[in-house]
């Protein structure tokens, strides 16, 4: 972290600025507060008292009736308290803060505050928010069953997909201070506007009375989002109440357990396949323990049905989603990457229906691709087809495949250790990345980028600072259209409060939808130029007309503003004597439109891989030294790789897995010891015989 810095005055009105290198807990103040929440130890249960005996000089205890009618704030039409007033909800649940001018007396004095609880029994899960879609000829449930008989394969498989990437960031908090008299708070917001929209209403305030400065932010998880906001919230109460500067900062646990925490997805597929190859039916159940009052359950749910057939064409499915309420912290999820989980879940499904037919796994996934069936979602799914022969070839996948199903394999402990060669297995899987969900409830179409042609010849982008990468990328686009030296090129990061942020940094920055409105500024511009006296401004978003390709009260339609695809193999080995896998090799094949920097795309591509394969197995790093990765040649518009990889890369680790040991591996991450499990139960079962 940088030195401690003094809070300077700022411009009143400002109430959005990017500090790319200022870090909230850095900065320090005299006669600083810190706050530490104190939580419920219980999952369900009525408040009865919380109180401290006789405080310090200078400690401070605030529960929900401090905040007064206005102890919520408000999500996407949801409330949450900011702290529980009545009763708790989950285990953990903010029930009050305590703050004092020496953090480790808090620690203290937080274990000496008498809470009063009347526990209950946790309620039974409910749907909090569901999703049911269906197409096809089968309309009645009676004519969709018939269609699983015997003359077609019935198979069934139940998927279960976590990835918790260890985070070692700054955790999230808020430092708030009164300068000039404007309330100001410190934070590592991503949504500025729905801080700042409950801090008006919870205070009674008016936007001019409070300056939001965003310091550095990190993961796009929901709860970053929207939990900040309460963080924030938290934190300006006791700045309110004692006109003195406060940081309130979550410890790494809480960091973990109530930031970033995610919750299994299990997702159960019955699929019926003809025996010609073609897929006749898929039964999707998609179920997600989403915890208490979550604000984004709608929205992964829907993400994830609109995943959950991949781009095949299947004649006839059903797909039922439901997002469960209980009583464990609200879970958080990448929206962007959410798709993951239902593409893991198809996937591995894939490689189990070739296993029992026999079809080859490229063979198969050409056969469902290539049909033309009436869907209800389509994508820009151009040259997935070469994507897939393509690597076929290159990874030699179709002989490689029947060899490793053809050996003999080390199904027990006491057979394992007679050879010494390796159990060896490939998997293939293919998966999309859409850009832009139009049905998004946080506005992830109401970008816009502004740009202005300055009177001394230089241009000004109006936007959140992107990557050093994406800056050149932007200022190769202006010195194309414009032609202006990059040297003039600007960035301009401030947001005041007429024209701040209405939708989350990890939205708005979505790098493909930026770059495709800065060119229609530029060509804009362009036509004024010699036109219209300097300067020249222009602001472009995306149309209506794009927004109405996809119906979100059918749910049908383009899902998405811009969609890349990509496969990947992985072959693996795991050892015989101590079931340790190492990944021999991994190839991949992108279409990403056309790549401006392609050794930095790559360089991108290797680090997602190697921090996926980091995430697969609890407690161990995964490595691979055979990486191959092609893109292909495009002139579409480019469209960014981030998430691609952390689709299809667990897919196909556990089917090449569990190709090499010849038993499913339905659950990823897997277990430092499942492999030796799995082959001591299956000793055990045969011994039993």
């Amino acid at each position: 972290m940088a030195p401690k810095k003094k809070i300077e005055n700022q411009e009143k009105k400002q109430i959005y600025t990017q500090l790319t290198k200022t870090f909230y807990t850095d900065l320090d103040s005299p006669n600083l507060l810190y706050a530490m929440l104190i939580r419920s130890p219980y999952s369900k249960g009525l408040i009865k008292e919380i109180k401290l005996e006789n405080p310090p000089k200078d400690v401070f205890l605030f529960t929900a009736k401090d905040f007064n009618e206005q102890n919520y704030i408000e999500t996407l039409d949801i409330q949450t308290e900011i702290l529980a007033s009545n009763e708790v909800n989950y285990k953990g649940q903010p029930i009050a803060i305590i703050a004092g001018p020496d953090f480790n007396q808090l620690k203290y004095l937080s274990s000496q505050i008498h809470i009063d609880i009347e526990k209950q029994s946790p309620q039974k899960d409910y749907p909090y928010a569901q999703r049911t879609i269906k197409n096809g000829k089968a309309h009645k449930p009676e004519e969709f069953q018939k269609l699983f008989t015997k003359k077609n394969f019935d198979i069934k498989g139940n998927w279960t997909c976590t990835l918790n990437a260890p985070s070692c960031k700054e955790p999230n908090g808020a430092f708030c201070c009164f300068e000039k008299n404007i309330l100001t708070i410190y934070t590592p917001t991503q949504w500025p506007k729905h801080l700042q929209e409950n801090l008006c209403r919870v205070f009674n305030l008016k936007q001019d009375d409070i300056a939001i400065k965003k310091t550095v932010s990190f993961s796009p998880h929901t709860n970053t989002i929207w939990i900040n906001t309460v963080l924030a919230i938290q934190a300006a109460l006791i700045t309110i109440k004692t006109k003195r500067p406060v940081k309130l900062t979550l410890s790494r646990n809480e960091e973990i357990d109530f930031m970033i925490k995610k919750s299994p997805i299990t997702i159960k597929i019955r699929t019926a396949v003809k025996k010609d190859g073609f897929i006749e039916a898929n039964q999707i159940l998609i179920e997600l323990d989403s915890g208490y009052h979550n604000p984004f359950a709608a929205e992964i749910l829907d993400r994830l049905v609109i995943a959950a057939n991949n781009f095949y064409s299947i004649r006839n499915f059903e797909i039922i989603a439901k997002a469960y309420e209980s009583n464990i912290p609200p879970v958080s999820f990448n929206i962007e990457s959410i798709d993951s989980q239902a593409l893991f879940a198809i996937e591995n499904q894939i490689q189990k229906i070739c296993k029992v037919t026999g079809f080859l796994p490229t063979e198969f996934r050409l056969k469902n691709y290539e049909r033309k069936l009436s869907m209800p979602f389509s994508f820009s799914n151009e040259r997935v087809k070469e994507a897939i022969s393509s690597i076929e070839k290159l990874s030699d996948l179709n002989r490689k495949h029947v060899a490793y199903s053809l050996e003999d394999k080390n199904t027990n402990l006491s057979t394992s250790k007679i050879s010494n060669i390796p159990m060896r297995g490939i998997g293939l899987a293919c998966g999309f990345n859409g850009v832009g969900y139009y049905g998004s409830n946080i506005f992830a179409c109401n970008q816009k980028m502004d740009t202005t042609l300055e009177t001394d010849g230089s241009c000004t982008i109006h936007a959140l600072p992107p990557s050093n990468s994406t800056f050149e990328i932007w200022k190769n686009t202006i010195n194309q259209i414009l032609d202006i030296d990059p040297k003039h090129i600007k960035l301009n990061s401030k947001f005041n409060s007429k024209n701040d942020l209405e939708i989350p940094e990890s939205i708005n920055s979505n790098l493909t939808i930026m770059n495709y409105l800065l060119k229609k500024c530029c060509l804009d511009i362009q036509s004024k130029r010699f036109r219209k006296p300097l300067p020249i401004f222009s602001s472009k978003g995306i149309t209506a007309a794009q927004k109405k390709s996809w119906n979100k009260d059918k749910f049908s339609g383009v899902p998405f503003f811009v969609t890349s695809h990509a496969v990947i193999c992985v072959e693996v080995e795991v050892n015989p004597y101590t079931y340790q896998i190492s990944v021999k090799q991994i190839r991949v094949i992108i279409n990403a439109g056309k790549i401006a920097l392609p050794k930095i795309a790559e360089t991108s591509v290797k680090l997602a891989i190697q921090h996926t394969l980091s995430e697969l197995i609890e407690g161990e790093t995964l490595e691979c030294k055979k990486i191959s990765i092609s893109f292909m040649t495009s002139e579409n518009e480019p469209i960014q790789i981030d998430g691609l990889i952390s689709k299809i890369l667990p897919a196909a680790f556990s089917s090449a897995v569990s190709q090499a040991i010849s038993k499913e591996i339905s659950t990823i991450p897997m277990k430092t010891d499942q492999i030796f499990k799995e082959l001591s139960n299956n000793e055990n079962s045969s011994n039993s015989k």
